[in-house]
């Protein structure tokens, strides 16, 4: 085994200079990363359309053989069910409502849903009201449920034939089945779609991110990681756009047909993961595409540098036998694990629920759903950047437990404020977008975070129970709303999304700040951290601060947990010799007049 995760190390560190020597970046590297990072914009896609597929109708007219006429929507539900006139008109309606008010009785010669200008949803064309109106929401719970059945299968599917078949085959069948959705007219085959649209997104998602850091050496995968990040802002900012120009859910779904069609061209040019082709001995191949990227941005190489790519393409791929097999359940092996698996799982889970929940719930408190969405979604480049900044400098820990309490924080003031008057409905505004920012920037660290947690032989398998959780939440998310009516409520959504995110917040600090630190290999590499919480560790400290003061000692309080003055002197740091010292005049005693030295 020791020897396997020798070759493996020695294998990386080949590829990665291998990726050096094709260009830091070059032209080639610039183009795959900007086709790859735009894989993101399904995503985006996808997650924000139910809030354009629910759309609700201004009003609904129930008509009768004799024609139409108008009753005033400010009539009493008993006063238009004892009209005459054979028409009952129900109206304005909103988006997250269940309909148990306003419900159509005894329309049988049909409905009429008007909508405000070219406007157009799935409720017009499928009748989601009244006990069918759970439906609406029902449908972006079933396309989440498709990302969570495709977790396991893709990333499985990407090792076993390669990230390229798997990224373009998803790419195609995601084409294929959105534009099924434009014919779509009942609710169950628009259902049976729309899961299978989430099983073919995560074989999208499980394969382009993993060949953008595959392609990139060391030193550029945070930086360009981050950058591949603000692809999914844009990606929902493209959209909201989209959406408020078409209107008609129909015509923004050929929108996405016309877009995926056009993802699968250009994904074709994408090549393979050296790094798998040469586990996978394929070096020829290997080697093709290091010269075609040679050619492509015209780079001379050194003997030395052919010698190295020579020198890759040719190793051998380890064998089955010398390789371990890992699963999930080896992210609980170690009481670390556990800890860290079990918190990272929740933090992912509450990340999105904020972050997808505000917008669905925001059309509570705005006057223009279009506008509020398009605000968030461009405003969301100041808090990616920020938050690369300011990991960088402040680590992961405290910033992303921040951010979780400040959007809590906001979240919860949302909810508690009425919402009755014009100034309470822009103080609603306010909060919740701050809170939203807040959340953002948990979106850009959570990924990396996990990443720098978890140790390289189960990194994958921890980031793929957090992707699992981040379904869960994104499943959630839309049934804020339906909690916000049922619960007779209007901020109750609000306020559950701000417990979420408080609790996150305290999960957060309680886990292993990473910066400066080297990432784990193995599992037995995690065995050594005590896991000890935040709160243990300072009230250790003051301990230990408190006996400093008591023994008036000035000897430095601990070092990795033990008092350097409690020590025998046989403990002590060895008894060397001051430099110029003579060694021959030097004593046991003279130990105490050393400079104080921390025991590792």
């Amino acid at each position: 085994m020791n020897e396997a995760g020798h070759g493996a190390g020695s294998s990386s560190r080949s590829l990665d200079n291998v990726l050096r020597i094709l260009g830091n970046p070059g032209a080639f590297q610039i183009i795959q990363f900007t086709l790859l990072a735009i894989q993101y914009h399904p995503l985006a896609f996808n997650d924000f359309m139910p809030i354009f597929y629910g759309l609700p109708p201004h009003k609904i007219r129930c008509r009768n053989d004799t024609g139409v006429a108008e009753v005033s929507s400010k009539l009493t539900q008993k006063e238009m069910d004892s009209s005459t006139t054979g028409y009952r008109l129900y109206g304005p309606m909103h988006s997250n409502t269940n309909f148990s008010d306003v419900c159509l009785t005894g329309c049988p010669h049909g409905m009429e849903y008007v909508y405000p200008e070219n406007q157009w949803s799935i409720i017009g064309d499928m009748d989601l009201i009244c006990d069918k109106a759970s439906l609406v929401n029902l449908a972006s719970v079933i396309y989440f449920l498709g990302q969570i059945a495709g977790t396991p299968f893709f990333g499985w599917a990407a090792d076993k034939f390669g990230r390229r078949i798997t990224l373009l085959l998803s790419n195609l069948v995601y084409a294929s089945l959105t534009a099924g959705l434009i014919f779509s007219r009942d609710f169950l085959s628009f259902a049976i779609l729309r899961f299978c649209v989430g099983l073919a997104t995560q074989g999208i998602n499980s394969s382009f991110y993993v060949l953008i850091v595959e392609w990139l050496p060391p030193e550029r995968r945070r930086t360009w990681g981050a950058l591949a990040e603000v692809q999914y802002t844009i990606g929902a900012l493209i959209i909201i756009v989209v959406a408020w120009h078409l209107q008609n859910w129909h015509h923004i779904q050929i929108f996405l047909a016309a877009y995926s069609t056009l993802a699968v061209l250009l994904i074709w040019f994408a090549p393979e993961s050296l790094g798998w082709l040469c586990l996978n001995n394929r070096g020829k191949e290997a080697e093709n595409y290091c010269n075609s990227v040679l050619k492509f941005n015209r780079m001379k190489l050194s003997f030395d540098e052919e010698k190295e790519i020579q020198l890759f393409v040719q190793t051998e791929p380890q064998t089955p036998k010398s390789v371990a097999v890992y699963s999930f359940a080896d992210c609980f092996r170690t009481p670390y694990l556990r800890r860290t698996t079990l918190l990272s799982c929740y933090i992912w889970l509450a990340a999105y629920v904020g972050y997808l929940g505000i917008p669905y719930m925001s059309s509570e408190i705005a006057a223009n759903i279009y506008v509020n969405l398009i605000t968030n979604a461009a405003l969301e480049f100041i808090p990616v950047f920020a938050a690369a900044g300011i990991a960088s400098r402040f680590g992961n820990r405290v910033p992303l437990t921040l951010y979780f309490l400040i959007g809590g924080i906001c979240c919860t003031a949302a909810g508690v404020i009425p919402g009755n008057t014009s100034a309470e409905v822009i103080a609603q505004n306010v909060v919740s977008f701050v809170g939203r920012m807040s959340l953002v920037g948990t979106i850009c660290i959570i990924f990396v975070y996990t990443s720098e947690l978890f140790p390289t032989v189960i990194r994958n398998n921890g980031f793929n129970m957090c992707s699992i959780t981040l379904r869960v939440g994104s499943m959630i998310a839309p049934l804020l709303p339906i909690m916000s009516s049922q619960a007779g409520y209007k901020g109750s959504g609000f306020l559950l999304a701000g417990l979420i995110s408080l609790v996150a917040s305290a999960a957060s600090f309680s886990l292993r700040e990473t910066k400066g630190e080297p990432l784990m290999e193995t599992i037995d590499d995690t065995i050594h951290i005590t896991g000890k919480s935040p709160m243990a560790k300072l009230a250790e400290l003051a301990s230990e601060l408190r006996n400093r003061r008591k023994n008036k000692t000035t000897t430095p309080p601990f070092s990795h947990g033990i008092i350097l003055t409690e020590l025998p002197l046989q403990a002590r740091a060895p008894t060397v010799p001051v430099q110029g010292q003579d060694p021959s005049t030097f004593q046991d005693s003279d130990v105490d007049t050393l400079p104080g030295k921390k025991i590792s």
